[in-house]
């Protein structure tokens, strides 16, 4: 059996849809699904058959739906230098927030029942499983979907993602409920648990508590950002399909179907590579290669390319054709011992 776990991390679930989509568009058969808090938002999506569903969700969500913030506010606040009217004006939000309790969670329980369908997800074939944690005697719960009683899963996504940020309330049979991050951040060893093998984890950095992993034989492949999805609350339009677009690329690059390390380039043997450093004599690619402490020729090139490519402040969310960058090296004019190098490719 192949299992995903989706990690808690809020807005920088974004990055989980771009993720899915590149295994699914990989073949890659899921057979169950867990989350914890936004994941387990995105998991449900997933189990029940409409990923593309979530994809336009991500793509068309906003702060306001979420969290009911305006979001062009709040990236103004986290982005621009401040002013003193706006500073005025966002303490003034922040103790509107505080008087009241905290924020509405009514807009994230409008999105999760306008778009979780229940008994799909009751009917698939794909397992589906969250976590979360009853705050009346902190007892940690991890559930299948044949442990939520009837009609009340939508309650239950809502207790894995609720936030102290949030006004307090009771969720589930008059019981308080806090995120599932606060006990299992990372619930891959529900995957195992029930059998799988090959465990996707799509881990977005969120913050919370990773439970030990299981002493058991599964095999877990990590799937992770090298640069920051931003802020767990704070999004916007743009940095939402930033995420996507990274969460695919760098699944894709997991599954080995394009190359490089951080930067993405398509896909091309060993041998290609060895073809490019026909110029390069044995001294300078073992210079190369101790210089980015690597041992293979291939290794050499993409970090001289990514080299050439931070240097030139080039973007990293673009898959790039090797022989392209190659020709660009050869039309800049700068000494540079690593531009050198690329120009002998």
């Amino acid at each position: 059996m192949i299992g995903l776990s989706l990690e808690g991390g809020g807005a920088k679930g974004s990055y989980q849809a771009g993720a899915y989509l590149a295994l699914k568009r990989c073949h890659v058969k899921i057979d169950a699904v867990v989350g914890t808090s936004i994941g387990a938002l995105n998991a449900a999506l997933i189990a029940q058959g409409d990923y593309k569903k979530m994809i336009s969700l991500w793509k068309d969500v906003s702060m306001n739906e979420l969290i009911g913030i305006d979001e062009d506010e709040a990236f103004e606040i986290i982005h621009e230098p401040l002013k003193f009217d706006n500073v005025i004006k966002t303490f003034k939000d922040l103790y509107k927030i505080f008087k009241e309790g905290g924020l509405d969670i009514s807009p994230y329980r409008a999105l999760i029942r306008n778009n979780v369908d229940e008994l799909k997800i009751r009917k698939s074939k794909m397992i589906y499983g969250l976590t979360t944690l009853k705050l009346d005697n902190l007892k940690p719960l991890e559930l299948y979907i044949e442990d939520i009683p009837k009609n009340q899963l939508h309650d239950y996504i809502v207790a894995s993602s609720y936030l102290p940020i949030f006004k307090k309330q009771k969720i589930i049979d008059n019981s308080y409920y806090i995120d599932g991050g606060f006990y299992n951040l990372s619930p891959t060893d529900m995957l195992e648990n029930i059998g799988c093998t090959t465990i996707y984890n799509i881990n977005i950095k969120g913050i919370g508590i990773k439970k030990p992993k299981l002493k058991k034989k599964a095999n877990i492949i990590e799937i992770k950002p090298k640069s920051s999805l931003g802020s767990i609350v704070v999004f916007n339009k743009e940095s939402i399909e930033n995420n996507m677009k990274r969460g695919y690329y760098d699944t894709l690059k997991v599954l080995k179907k394009i190359d490089g390390l951080d930067y993405y380039f398509y896909k091309k043997n060993d041998s290609f590579y060895e073809s490019l450093t026909k110029k390069w004599k044995e001294k300078t690619k073992e210079e190369i290669k101790s210089f980015f402490k690597v041992k293979t020729d291939k290794e050499a090139v993409i970090c001289a390319l990514e080299y050439f490519l931070e240097k030139e402040g080039m973007s990293d969310l673009t898959l790039y054709k090797v022989k392209n960058i190659i020709k660009k090296a050869k039309q800049t004019k700068k000494e540079d011992i690593i531009y050198n190098y690329i120009k002998l490719l």
